[in-house]
């Protein structure tokens, strides 16, 4: 094998691990990217006159929840 060939085997090595490096950065960098944006803009505003995110309860016609009535 001649040093020509060597060199170009070398080259060839670097920019296959240089592509591949690259690609990896660009995809941490657009994941921590995202993260970021999904962290800023946070949990949704509840509707007006409603507390957040607790569950409205339905009490049913008679008054009563339906897992209190449920057994009977």
């Amino acid at each position: 094998m001649s040093g020509a060939a060597v060199i170009v085997i070398v080259l060839f090595v670097f920019f296959v691990l240089g592509v591949t490096v690259g690609i990896i950065v660009v995809a941490a960098l657009s994941a921590r990217r995202a993260h970021r944006a999904a962290r800023r803009i946070g949990p949704a505003a509840p509707p007006p006159g409603r507390r957040s995110y607790v569950p409205e309860v339905d009490d049913g016609p008679d008054g009563s929840p339906w897992w209190r009535t449920r057994g009977d």
